[in-house]
């Protein structure tokens, strides 16, 4: 099982590029698109020295990564402005583009490490990387212990990592699923 697209805020980049795991995006995306400001700020400003593996891996040829910039696609702004500015009231600026691309573009899924402004977020379908990895394992797509190294990698390079094993996480992500109503759209 493959979605169509995903839209990417700058955190989830940043962490898979951290533990040089961007591929596994791949395994459930056929497309990931990052909005031009999260790439022009928010990227370029917090990736520090993995923006040179982000940047290659977006503009690698045939790649899974696409920029698509809203003030160039005049039916994307006009789409997309409303729930940025309507959004940027209650979550930072790299989740308000992420909404706003979303609904312009008619990609529900947002990929964000950002899971505390998922809050506001909830007319989309929201995932972490530990999201990400669970549907990875649940598909056979990624080996639970793989998928459980990812996560250990990733949660040792957080400021603030969780105390969850990735087990507890992968329980947590499919009642979160549930919980939401999102079942159906996955092919669970």
């Amino acid at each position: 099982m493959r979605y169509e697209g995903a839209i990417s805020d700058a955190d989830i980049l940043i962490n898979l590029a951290k533990v040089n795991r961007l591929d596994v995006l791949g395994l459930l995306f056929k497309k990931i698109v990052i909005p031009r400001f999260v790439y022009d700020i928010e990227i370029k400003k917090n990736a520090g020295k993995y923006y040179n593996v982000i940047s290659r891996a977006i503009y690698k040829d045939g790649g899974l990564f696409e920029i698509v910039d809203r003030k160039k696609d005049i039916s994307v702004n006009v789409l997309a402005k409303g729930i940025i500015k309507d959004k940027r009231k209650v979550i930072g600026p790299g989740e308000s583009e992420c909404a706003g691309y979303a609904q312009a573009l008619r990609i529900p899924i947002i990929i964000s490490d950002n899971y505390t402004e998922f809050k506001w977020l909830d007319e989309f379908i929201t995932l972490t990387h530990n999201n990400i990895l669970a549907l990875c394992v649940y598909f056979g797509k990624v080996a639970k212990k793989e998928a459980g190294d990812i996560f250990k990698q990733i949660n040792d390079t957080l400021t603030r990592p969780t105390g969850d094993t990735f087990e507890n996480q992968y329980v947590k992500a499919f009642a979160r699923f549930e919980r939401n109503g999102w079942e159906n759209y996955f092919g669970l």
